[in-house]
């Protein structure tokens, strides 16, 4: 016979809303590097169509810049790289000891200029697609 016991407070998913900014940091920087290992697969395998030949692969990466949803997903990869490189830079800066006293500050600055760039460079991603 089973017996059941209190786990505390770790089944408890409210626990989001206390989570403080570096919390945050660290899940969206643990999200963004498992989003590039994906896309490294991803990569790879339309790299592997090169091995075809040039057409074939040429008429691949024709097709996929064609698909609309490809645009938006680049536009993604974009943001999820930039901020996973300045979350990375942060993150080296503070093992250094050099801004310690605002680790929340640089996370959210690091959010807003991955905003900023991405948003500049929706119109280059998206050009032709649409």
């Amino acid at each position: 016979m089973s017996q059941s016991y209190d786990r505390g407070t770790v089944e408890d998913f409210g626990r989001w809303r206390e989570f403080s900014a570096g919390m945050w940091a660290w899940i969206f920087h643990k999200f963004t590097g498992w989003v590039l290992v994906g896309y490294l697969f991803t990569h790879i395998a339309v790299l592997s169509t090169a091995t075809a030949g040039p057409t074939t692969y040429t008429e691949t990466l024709r097709g996929l810049e064609a698909l609309a949803i490809v645009r938006v997903l680049e536009v993604g990869l974009l943001a999820v790289a930039v901020f996973h490189i300045l979350n990375g830079v942060r993150l080296l800066f503070v093992d250094l000891g050099v801004g310690l006293e605002a680790q929340d500050k640089s996370f959210y600055a690091s959010l807003v200029i991955s905003g900023a760039i991405v948003v500049a460079s929706v119109p280059t991603f998206t050009a032709g697609a649409f």
